[in-house]
């Protein structure tokens, strides 16, 4: 059977649509994609992606460097009044002098921290609308090709993520770094680290919360797949036998019925994996610029460890430790939708 014919059976036109709205300044088609998964040619899906992720490393590049440049100056120069303080004869001058500069650098470092954080959560919103607009039409493909049981199963789960991503991740986890931020600063300004041992719990207690997340979404999604597509499998072996059992013309009408099918499994497989690179290049900006942000500032505050004041090192280098969970948190959303997606590819790929 053509590719081209049972593709069309599928009806995807409105996916197709939704999903080039998501893309504006990108030109490719959804339909020619799934067509070189299908065939075993991923080079033009490839391409996409690298290029994508090419061009986000040398605009983001571009665009953050003046930010890191200003920090730099600023610890530096905090740093100068804070050894020379000595040589005034007036203490309070180089004091002031110093939490003018420090108070500079917590400007930057919030509006810095700020901007990822928008980042992030505008990052896992364009992710769930993704996600509205693929699962549907991708569980759909999964039940007509395995059984209806399986395909609303996984929708269900699928909406469990939808759920995580929309609910735990934008609204509990995002928001509540923002405390996390605030505890930097009321820690940078005392002298002694009164509150690192919490901000290092408060990193570990999101950590958990995320791995907690990922082992119940894939904990549910493998007891589904030891009880539903078995169901499915036996309702098929019955069709099967009653479809071969036809006088004349039951054994070719089954066996193109089992072509149909392979090919279709074969479709469901593609769209999947089309899916979940198109995610991929989606965030590739977002998770680019978060990423590299968080980098820079860690490498800030480790060369400049050396020369500068030790409660502005320890303030950027907990920013970036911040802006690494934001990374982090979006990452474990992708990751959300990649393991459902290949555990259904998985449990699904021998038909029905």
């Amino acid at each position: 059977m053509e590719f081209q014919d049972i593709y069309s059976d599928f009806n995807l036109k409105e996916i197709e649509e939704k999903v080039q709205d998501l893309f504006p300044q990108w030109k490719f088609s959804f339909f020619q994609l799934v067509k070189e998964v299908y065939e075993g040619e991923q080079k033009g899906l490839l391409e996409l992606f690298f290029e994508r992720v090419k061009e986000a490393l040398v605009l983001e590049l571009q665009g953050i460097k003046d930010v890191f440049i200003t920090i730099v100056i600023v610890i530096l120069i905090a740093s100068v009044f804070h050894v020379f303080k000595d040589f005034f004869q007036n203490y309070q001058i180089a004091e002031i002098s110093f939490y003018i500069n420090y108070l500079m650098l917590i400007i930057i470092l919030t509006n810095l921290f700020s901007t990822m954080l928008d980042i992030g959560e505008n990052a896992l919103r364009t992710m769930e609308e993704f996600m509205r607009i693929f699962f549907p039409t991708y569980f759909l493909i999964v039940g007509n090709t395995v059984g209806k049981g399986t395909g609303l199963a996984y929708y269900q789960i699928a909406g469990g993520v939808i759920y995580l991503v929309e609910w735990c991740l934008v609204s509990l986890l995002l928001p509540s770094l923002s405390a996390y931020m605030l505890f930097v600063l009321m820690n940078g300004i005392w002298e002694e680290d009164r509150l690192s041992l919490l901000l290092e719990l408060f990193q570990k207690a999101i950590k958990f919360l995320l791995k907690v997340m990922l082992g119940c979404l894939t904990g549910a999604s493998m007891i589904q797949s030891m009880i539903v597509p078995m169901i499915d499998r036996v309702k098929g072996e019955a069709v099967y036998q009653a479809v071969e059992s036809i006088p004349g013309i039951g054994n070719i009408t089954e066996g193109a019925l089992r072509i149909w099918l392979g090919s279709a499994v074969l479709i469901k497989n593609s769209v999947g994996i089309v899916g979940c690179l198109l995610l991929l290049i989606l965030c590739a900006i977002p998770l680019m610029k978060i990423l590299i942000t968080g980098c820079l500032l860690k490498m800030t505050a480790a060369i400049l460890g050396i020369v500068g004041d030790k409660k502005m090192i320890k303030c950027t280098n907990h920013v970036g430790d911040g802006i690494f969970i934001i990374f982090q948190t979006v990452c474990y959303g992708i990751l959300f939708f990649l393991v459902l997606v290949a555990i259904t590819i998985y449990i699904t790929n021998g038909g029905v």
